[in-house]
């Protein structure tokens, strides 16, 4: 098992979309080590990949998103930014379905410009 007060892992990729792959791998690899069911981590992987998406959404491929992955007691916690991006997109309503069923808290926004994003996701008991 992870330490629960291991320092946060941060990852910068270029914003495009072949980049996400690293962000999706990232947070599996951390839920991994917690008490999440193969399906609770093929969950936070998706939502992951949507919130990322919607963040480097009309970006240039060479600015940066930077991201940060931390554990909160048995929670995965995500966090985005590009500096500068502006405005976050709005999601696609099938976006916004699947996270609200996938992840427990999730945000996107802007913050002093840059466009950010923010993503809890626990792990779910075997019912269900």
């Amino acid at each position: 098992m992870i330490d629960q007060q291991a320092a946060p892992v941060q990852l910068r990729i270029a914003t495009h979309p072949g980049q996400l792959r690293f962000a999706r791998v990232t947070a599996a690899t951390l839920a991994g080590d917690l008490p999440f069911t193969l399906n609770a981590i093929e969950d936070l992987r998706v939502a992951v990949d949507e919130l990322a998406a919607a963040a480097i959404e009309g970006c240039e491929h060479d600015e940066d998103l930077l991201l940060t992955f931390s554990v909160d007691g048995d929670a995965v916690v995500v966090e985005g930014r590009v500096a500068g991006a502006g405005e976050a997109p709005e999601l696609h309503p099938v976006a916004e379905d699947l996270l609200e069923l996938l992840a427990d808290h999730y945000e996107l926004g802007v913050d002093n410009g840059d466009r950010v994003f923010r993503l809890t996701k626990r792990p779910r008991s075997i019912d269900e």
